[in-house]
C-alpha cells in the first residue's frame, strides 16, 4: 500500500461539528439546535460582523477550545492511520490559538502529528505543499475549494453541507467509514 499524506481538519472533524454552538448561543443570547446550524457561517447563522465575532470569541471563550471533546473513533483510527500514512492536522484556527490548540492535542493523544494554523479557511497551498493524497474535511465551502483543485476529500456528514457534491468528493458519517476508504486507496 502506498504511504499517504492525509490532512485533517479539526473542528467539526475530531471534535463535534456542533461543539461551538452553545458558546455562540450564550454569546448573542439565543438558543440555536445543532438541527437549525444549516450554514458553516458565523455571521450568517448570528447576524453578526464575522472578525468581531472571532475576536471576542478568542477573547471571551478561548476555554470552549479546551472543552472539546473527540469525537467517537477519531483517536484510535487517526492512530493506526498515523502508523501507515503522513497525518497532517490543517485548521484554519489563527495562529494566536497555536499553544492551546497544542496543548489540545498533546492531552487528546494526538502529539505526534504536525499542526497547521492557517489563519484563514484557504488550505489549498498547505494541501499541495504537502502533497495532500485526502483531506478530512467538514467546511462545504474548503472541500470544494480543495475538490476543484483535484484533491480527494472525505467530507464528515453535517447538517450545514448536506448540498455539497463533487466528483472528488465522499460524504462519510463517521471514523469507521474513514478508515475503510483509506484502507481501500489503490
Amino acid at each position: 500500500m502506498k504511504r499517504l499524506n492525509i490532512c485533517v481538519d479539526i473542528d467539526g472533524t475530531i471534535t463535534s461539528p456542533y461543539h461551538f454552538i452553545p458558546y455562540l448561543n450564550e454569546i448573542f443570547e439565543v438558543d440555536i439546535t445543532e438541527e437549525e446550524c444549516t450554514t458553516h457561517n458565523w455571521e450568517e447563522l448570528y447576524g453578526s460582523d464575522i472578525k468581531k465575532l472571532y475576536y471576542e470569541f478568542n477573547e471571551k471563550y478561548i476555554h470552549s477550545y479546551k472543552e472539546a471533546e473527540v469525537v467517537e473513533g477519531a483517536k484510535d483510527i487517526i492512530g493506526e492511520l498515523y502508523k501507515e500514512h503522513n497525518v497532517y492536522f490543517v485548521t484554519a484556527r489563527d495562529s494566536l490559538l497555536t499553544e492551546v490548540t497544542q496543548d489540545w492535542l498533546n492531552n487528546n493523544g494526538f502529539s505526534d502529528m504536525d499542526v497547521y494554523l492557517l489563519g484563514t479557511d484557504y488550505k489549498i497551498d498547505k494541501a499541495k505543499e504537502l502533497n495532500c493524497d485526502i483531506f478530512i474535511e467538514d467546511n462545504p465551502s474548503n472541500s470544494l475549494a480543495l475538490a476543484d483543485e483535484g484533491i480527494q476529500v472525505l467530507l464528515i456528514d453535517t447538517n450545514y453541507n448536506k448540498d455539497v457534491e463533487h466528483e472528488n468528493i465522499v460524504r462519510v458519517s463517521d471514523w469507521t467509514e474513514i478508515k475503510n476508504f483509506v484502507e481501500n486507496v489503490k
